[in-house]
């Protein structure tokens, strides 16, 4: 039994003393800040609008996302969380808001409105598919506003990452 015991502590010592040393296993990243290089990614802009918190964020989706739903979950955002009746393909909220989810999102409040342009020095249109749809082709730019009432003219950020005038 003193054997057994001495063992089990040891394995329990060596498992805690392995665990504080090992490298974390975060992996490479998917996504780094601002608009992407030339053709290393997919520029991802996101406009929260003044009814959602007034944030406007711009990440690079390292390599070729499948989709635009894709790259928004490369660049670290939660897509549909609090949303489980959401229709399958689309966006009804980023990092949770609207909070009321769905039915707020498409029904009552408004909706992600979504856009794109051929590259950062390019103008916004909105996408003729939705954010499920791909693959997409890097060096493009993909980009979600929160249309309150139904009612969005795009981004607030241009495809560059800079406000818009």
């Amino acid at each position: 039994m003193k054997i057994r015991t001495a063992t089990l502590g040891a394995l329990a010592a060596l498992a805690i003393a392995a665990s504080g040393c090992a490298a974390s296993p975060t992996g490479p990243s998917t996504w780094k800040a601002g608009v992407c290089d030339g053709t290393e990614g997919v520029t991802v802009v996101v406009d929260w609008s003044e009814n959602l918190g007034d944030q406007q964020l711009v990440r690079c989706a390292l390599g070729t996302p499948a989709s635009g739903i894709a790259a928004l979950q490369a660049i670290g955002l939660v897509v549909n969380a609090n949303a489980p009746d959401a229709v399958p393909g689309s966006v009804c909220t980023i990092q949770n808001l609207p909070v009321g989810g769905y039915p707020a999102c498409w029904l009552t409040e408004g909706y992600w409105s979504y856009w794109r342009a051929p590259s950062t020095s390019g103008s916004w249109d909105f996408a003729p598919s939705g954010p499920s749809e791909g693959p997409l082709v890097a060096g493009t730019v993909e980009g979600f506003a929160w249309a309150p009432d139904f009612l969005s003219d795009g981004p607030r950020t241009g495809p560059d990452g800079n406000p818009l005038p």
